[in-house]
């Protein structure tokens, strides 16, 4: 996902962490920063692809994925296919293609990996789960399903799979005509095949065409603040504008929360057009003109988490241009799997933290993707208008090894 803006970093002095408990939940409250401040680490870079320089060519990277064996998956959504990479980036095998046939997809936006090592990716409308084996063969398809019948004009936007079952989240859709059509975003807690067990999050968006308007915040919500934890447990931010991050058990049962001190800095003009442009793709693919558009004045607080393998909760955080340390373009939260704010870490290099994508893989790598904004756009058709316009560039994966 696109490494969002991260927290200000506070001079006020340090606030010792809180934990307590209340009605069976554990709630951890940390400072805005930890006591040994903003670390600054350099990347040692171990591979790329793509680029200029390389025969192998990315359309979009949508998500990146890395397996319990070392291997790394990238989803292509332009090219619809999944590329299988050793952990020192070799080539393994492409699999899917653009199409309705066995192991063929259209607009894939997500992806999660089995343990048998099939790739499972989620074509958003009309929403299914693609399946590919390992050896590459196609190995049918799921759908979403509610009481067993599965849901019309359903779009699947995230997939996150546990050794028990599925979280699934995507849109459920109900068409008026020409007056209010509704939009229920939905977060569920799936069996395997997809079938609904738990409801876990939900909200309902009304459209309405005779008088078209769109607004970020009703747009937002918590697909892209989620992650899965090494039992199955579910780290996700429910809220766009706090820093609080719940951990739920698969029944909806919310065992801890982890807060932090957050203030969040305005939007710079650059980010103001953007969500002005994504509105605007997305108002594209409705049937009447959007008559007006409303967008946030701030980025949200939290834009994506990933559990390491040692359990350790790294956070995409919004943060201001001045809270980089010289020399340095993106700063993360280190969790402990306790929920204490342990480190902030911010990453040397020249990379654009608004342009260029950051993925934290849970061996505690990272890859970069550079331009990765301005593919997304134009895929979208939001491109063609400032810094996008003028300096895309083939899009290349970079790794790197973070020398803590």
């Amino acid at each position: 996902m696109l490494s969002r803006p991260f927290a200000t970093i506070s001079c006020l002095s340090f606030m010792l962490m809180v934990a307590g408990v209340v009605a069976g939940q554990t709630i951890v409250d940390n400072p805005a920063h930890p006591a040994g401040g903003v670390e600054t680490i350099s990347l040692t870079e171990q591979w790329r692809l793509g680029g200029e320089d390389e025969d192998f060519f990315f359309g979009t990277v949508s998500r990146i994925h890395q397996d319990q064996a070392g291997k790394i998956y990238i989803l292509d959504g332009q090219l619809c296919q999944v590329h299988v990479l050793s952990g020192v980036g070799e080539i393994l095998a492409s699999l899917g293609n653009e199409g309705d046939g066995p192991g063929e997809m259209r607009g894939p936006g997500d992806f999660y990996v089995s343990a048998d090592g099939t790739v499972n990716i989620l074509q958003s409308f009309p929403g299914k789960i693609v399946k590919i084996a390992a050896d590459g063969n196609p190995a049918g398809t799921t759908h979403f399903t509610v009481g067993g019948a599965k849901t019309q004009f359903g779009v699947l936007i995230r997939g996150l799979e546990t050794d028990k079952g599925l979280y699934l989240g995507g849109i459920q859709m109900e068409f008026g005509g020409a007056g209010p059509s509704k939009q229920n975003y939905f977060l569920s807690y799936c069996d395997k095949d997809g079938g609904q067990i738990d409801r876990l999050a939900k909200k309902l968006h009304v459209i309405d065409y005779g008088d078209f308007r769109m607004e970020e915040k009703d747009m937002d919500f918590i697909w892209g603040r989620m992650a899965v934890g090494p039992h199955g447990q579910l780290y996700l931010a429910e809220s766009r504008n706090q820093y609080s991050i719940s951990v739920m058990d698969p029944d909806g049962t919310v065992t801890r929360i982890i807060n932090r001190s957050y203030k969040a800095p305005p939007r710079t003009e650059r980010q103001k057009e953007i969500a002005r442009q994504i509105i605007d793709a997305i108002a594209g693919y409705h049937p009447v003109p959007l008559k007006s558009k409303a967008i946030e004045k701030t980025e949200p607080a939290i834009g994506g988490l990933t559990v390491m393998n040692d359990g350790r909760l790294w956070v995409h955080a919004n943060f201001s241009d001045e809270a980089l340390p010289p020399g340095t373009w993106n700063i993360f939260d280190v969790f402990s799997p306790e929920g204490k704010l342990e480190r902030q870490v911010a990453l040397k290099g020249s990379f654009n933290r608004n342009r260029d994508a950051a993925y934290l893989l849970p061996d505690g790598r990272l890859i970069v993707v550079t331009g990765a904004l301005d593919a997304f756009l134009n895929q979208m058709g939001a491109g063609g208008q400032g810094e996008a316009a003028n300096e895309t560039a083939l899009l290349e994966v970079i790794c790197f090894e973070l020398d803590n």
